[in-house]
């Protein structure tokens, strides 16, 4: 737990690299990382990382603008939510929110996940 905002800074500053972004100060990805790291630390300690995860995963969903067409959503927050039963519960919900084919697929079992 205590290594994960230095592996956090670490990949962000990758990423920024990697996408030709202009860089950041490193200090202060890793300032920015630890402040927002404490709560979220709490939180897992008070809650629980699982609950924490699925919170994660719902909001990923939620968030993207269009999870139909990102890999990284469907495998990453769909699949264990709907492996866990909660797509059963909210497939109303998902019909009023997402085209009705892809809702058909996931209710199929996420076929090309």
């Amino acid at each position: 737990m205590d290594r994960i905002p230095e592996y956090v800074t670490t990949i962000i500053m990758q990423s920024r690299e990697a996408e030709d972004r202009k860089p950041f100060l490193e200090a202060l990805v890793r300032l920015a990382v630890r402040a927002a790291w404490e709560p979220i630390k709490k939180m897992v300690e008070a809650t629980g990382a699982p609950e924490i995860q699925r919170a994660c995963q719902i909001l990923a969903v939620l968030i993207c603008p269009a999870p139909e067409k990102h890999k990284a959503v469907r495998a990453g927050a769909l699949r264990p939510l709907a492996d866990e039963g909660l797509l059963a519960i909210s497939k109303e919900r998902l019909a009023q929110v997402f085209p009705a084919d892809w809702v058909r697929r996931l209710q199929e079992g996420f076929g090309d996940v």
